[in-house]
């Protein structure tokens, strides 16, 4: 199952997605490039509520939900990490924008290889 399957199956609210532009314009503005399966939620969903809590995505009229005011001249961005996701259990949960791994508040070893990895992982814990 894709990703983004998997997500309007277990999710209980889902966005509409962004444009790319949109998308871009965020890179440009981070300075970095989002990974691949991480740009394709922001496309089709930018939005997706796991067990009560939001993914993050391109909301600019939200700061708790968009990726750039959690991001932006914060300590963790400046080592390389995207916060993308936070809950009671897992914590508060980074991307890598170079290696598209994905990291715990530890941000000793990737917790999953890739954001859709973690999204299956989430999932299961749930299950």
């Amino acid at each position: 199952m894709s990703l983004v399957e998997n997500l309007k199956e277990h999710s209980e609210e889902l966005g509409n997605g962004v444009e790319k532009k949109r998308v871009s314009d965020l890179e440009a503005r981070l300075t970095i490039s989002i990974p691949k399966d991480f740009t394709e939620y922001l496309f089709e969903l930018n939005y997706a509520e796991v067990f009560g809590d939001p993914i993050y995505g391109i909301h600019p009229d939200d700061e708790v939900l968009d990726l750039y005011s959690q991001n932006k001249n914060m300590e963790h961005f400046r080592y390389g990490f995207l916060e993308v996701f936070a809950n009671d259990i897992d914590g508060v949960i980074y991307i890598r924008p170079d290696t598209g791994a994905v990291y715990n508040a530890n941000f000793g070893r990737p917790i999953a290889n890739s954001f859709t990895e973690f999204v299956e992982m989430l999932l299961s814990e749930g299950s």
